[in-house]
């Protein structure tokens, strides 16, 4: 559904310049936002293409809309009605009050077209520079010729770089080989990411179908003790059986209310075999493992997974501020993305940021341009997104510092608060010494821990 009308696009799948798959995520979900801020310029070259498949006879709403928008119910508030809860835009081309098109005509001029081509080729280059540094020293690592106090910060670097990288491939027209990059971090999914990720946070942002804002659910249940503890031991369930277990899941799963189907229904079309990408870089992190094992470095390997773990979860949440929603009512949506994200100052340098900060350094330009391809297009495409928000009076404030100014943030709401609901975030036991001497919080701490063995949190 766009704009209110249905539209049967199974015969456009082979055609998507971005891949069959985002459109079969899409299935029963209302994609007017999708559609208006995943192109570049959709109404030249999206909305022409869309009136040769709307559909004929129109069925309600309710009828067509998944309530619960094809993913795992305890992701989203119980009450949750897509039909009537999602947000809604205004994105009327013809209206220069909306922040989208005032951005749009500084960006879509033909010289800075140019210059963000130029710039998202030097982006690969330096992935494909760190792919190497990677493998280079994961062998040395292996041979024993790097010591642990090295090799640890180094590898935890260069997961957090390369998983940025993942982050615009999985932005990009797909399937892209690059996307699985997204994995390499102990952190990220590209089996589910563009759904998850591109779809449902940049689509949904603040809102409730903003599946990121629930990022820390299932730990809040954890004593405050135990809470990094029994996360690493989850995640390390991930790592090991957890993700294989998903992963062959969501390629045999159907459409129903917790699954798009999307891999299953790719191979009914005939578009699409094993998502290998994704399986090459799971089989990579295991082979990791098992020959550090041999190699007598596992607490070697454990250290640089907790510390890329915890670098890459905290970072995850750090560009927005999930207490507080600025004009949750706004129908100008890069309005409401420009005042709910903000950027992140780490060495000051924002081409070097881009990397450390896993592709989050320019975050407002992403959230309002989310279609371009790498995180420098998003550096060079801030000074218009500057100049646009002059013109129409919105603040454009500096990047906040990581370690001042968002870590402390993070780590006080996240880490040190009380055990609480992880979908209402209400407080459950009166004191920090009930919360540690209850023994449903202890039992909920072992299931919570066993469940990454199953893959439970991770798709």
């Amino acid at each position: 559904m766009v704009d209110g009308e249905q539209y049967d696009l199974t015969d456009f799948l082979p055609k998507h310049p971005g891949g069959p798959a985002l459109l079969l995520f899409s299935h029963g979900r209302d994609a007017t936002i999708a559609v208006n801020t995943n192109h570049k310029d959709p109404a030249r070259t999206v909305y022409p293409i869309l009136r040769k498949y709307k559909m004929e006879s129109q069925r309600p709403k309710e009828e067509v809309l998944k309530s619960k928008l094809g993913i795992p119910q305890f992701l989203l508030p119980e009450a949750f009605n897509a039909a009537t809860d999602s947000p809604s835009y205004n994105f009327d081309k013809a209206d220069e009050t909306l922040f989208l098109n005032r951005v749009r005509r500084h960006v879509l001029t033909r010289e800075v077209q140019q210059r963000i081509k130029q710039l998202d080729g030097l982006f690969d280059g330096v992935v494909m520079a760190l792919v190497a540094c990677y493998l280079a020293l994961l062998v040395a690592w292996l041979r024993g010729n790097v010591p642990w106090f090295l090799a640890v910060p180094a590898f935890a670097l260069l997961r957090t770089a390369l998983a940025g990288g993942g982050h615009y491939f999985l932005h990009r027209a797909g399937p892209c080989l690059g996307d699985a990059l997204f994995d390499i971090n102990y952190v990220g999914t590209a089996f589910t990411g563009q759904d998850g990720h591109v779809l449902l946070h940049h689509v949904y942002t603040q809102s409730d179908a903003d599946v990121k804002r629930g990022f820390f659910g299932g730990m809040m249940g954890v004593p405050r003790l135990l809470r990094i503890p029994v996360h690493t031991l989850h995640k390390l369930g991930h790592v090991t059986t957890g993700l294989l277990v998903r992963g062959f899941q969501f390629e045999v799963d159907g459409d129903n209310v917790e699954n798009q189907g999307v891999a299953l229904k790719l191979r009914e079309l005939g578009l699409s075999a094993c998502n290998w990408r994704f399986w090459a870089v799971q089989v990579l992190l295991r082979v990791e493992l098992v020959l550090a094992v041999c190699n007598g470095l596992f607490w070697s390997w454990l250290a640089q997974f907790a510390l890329a773990l915890w670098m890459n979860t905290l970072l995850v949440v750090s560009s927005h501020d999930y207490n507080e929603v600025f004009e949750q009512d706004s129908r100008d949506w890069a309005r409401f993305q420009l005042l709910n994200t903000h950027d992140m100052h780490i060495t000051g340098n924002p081409w070097i940021d881009c990397f450390l900060g896993a592709g989050l350094a320019s975050h407002r330009a992403h959230h309002i341009l989310p279609y371009q391809k790498s995180g420098f297009s998003n550096h060079y495409s801030e000074r218009f997104i500057a100049v646009a928000a002059k013109e129409v009076g919105l603040p454009w404030l500096p990047a906040k510092n990581l370690f001042t100014e968002i870590l402390p943030d993070i780590i006080q709401r996240q880490l040190l608060v009380p055990v609480c609901d992880p979908v209402s975030r209400k407080q459950v036991y009166a004191s920090f010494i009930g919360e540690h001497l209850s023994p449903a919080a202890w039992w909920y701490s072992v299931k919570y821990a066993a469940s990454g063995f199953t893959g439970i949190g991770s798709l």
